[in-house]
């Protein structure tokens, strides 16, 4: 088995803490030839301040012979100094991993998870472009199923999947990838989790490594898979999707139609998978009348069209 290499390449990784997985990300890359920027704001998941993990990350990578250097600053309001320095550092930038986090209030959690993603991301996309084979992975959660305790990280964390997508759809014409993982891993955050047994059981099965091994393949310049969300931990990978099940279509425009309806539109049937805003309309009105579908067909919109003026 030939080994995957990121042999002069370089890597933004933000959220790098002196354990976890932005640490695993950044030292898994390094091994493998990658030049790593790691980047730390200094705070704790309770929001309160601490020595920013970037120092210590760059001593752990190079005792272990890996080229790294950190820079410590707000992925929201500094994201384009943080971006320049890592092209400041070696002159390129081929990956990034919005790994960042935070706890806090909604307001809190949505800024770093989701706009600091958006917020990197953008700094570096004409990098990334640049390379012709630009790589983005933006970290997500099981929370965003649902998280009764934290409803602004589930926001946040649900929001990246939409949010790789669209990266993924604007990223194909100029060469960018951008994929989404939901981690199970021994990090801060799970290490907090109140619940007994929940800790020890979270570092004996989920090693930061084994999503680390996955990430690492999905950002290899082999790997061509983008828009895509796996939840990964312990070694086992799944495949996650937004999906729509046949449905069922009233007859008649009034509400007193749907409860004879509602166990056929809940019934789960053949999941329809959709990659975008165009290809689900596109699928949705397909399971319509034929006089919809025939004036649809008549428009000719591309499912993968981004909409977007001069894209």
């Amino acid at each position: 088995m030939d080994q995957l290499r990121f042999d002069d390449q370089v890597a933004l990784v933000t959220g790098v803490s002196t354990f976890g997985l932005g640490l695993a990300y950044a030292r898994l890359l390094a091994a493998r030839g990658c030049r790593v920027v790691v980047n730390d704001l200094g705070r704790d998941w309770a929001g309160s301040a601490n020595p920013p993990g970037t120092d210590e990350a760059v001593r752990i990578i190079e005792a272990e012979g890996g080229t790294a250097v950190g820079v410590t600053g707000d992925v929201v309001a500094a994201a384009p100094q943080i971006v320049q320095a890592a092209v400041d550092a070696f002159g390129r930038l081929d990956i990034v991993i919005n790994n960042a986090g935070a706890g806090g209030d909604f307001d809190t959690q949505v800024d770093v998870h989701l706009r600091g993603a958006h917020r990197i991301s953008e700094a570096a996309w004409p990098h990334l472009a640049a390379t012709g084979a630009g790589r983005i992975l933006n970290i997500s959660s099981n929370g965003s199923y649902g998280a009764p305790a934290m409803p602004g990280y589930a926001a946040a964390k649900g929001g990246i999947l939409s949010l790789t997508r669209t990266q993924a759809i604007l990223g194909r014409p100029v060469g960018v990838r951008a994929n989404t993982i939901l981690p199970a891993a021994w990090t801060r955050s799970t290490a907090g989790i109140e619940q007994p047994g929940f800790a020890d059981f979270i570092a004996t099965h989920f090693p930061p490594e084994a999503v680390a091994a996955f990430a690492a393949y999905l950002l290899h310049g082999d790997t061509t898979l983008t828009g895509e969300a796996f939840a990964v931990g312990g070694g086992l990978v799944t495949r996650v999707v937004q999906a729509e099940t046949p449905g069922a279509q009233a007859a008649d425009h009034v509400p007193e139609a749907w409860p004879a309806l509602i166990d056929q539109v809940l019934a789960p049937g053949q999941m329809v998978v959709a990659g975008s805003l165009w290809a689900q309309l596109d699928a949705f009105v397909g399971r319509m009348g034929p006089a919809t579908r025939a004036d649809w067909e008549a428009i000719r919109i591309a499912p993968d069209v981004t909409g977007k003026v001069g894209a």
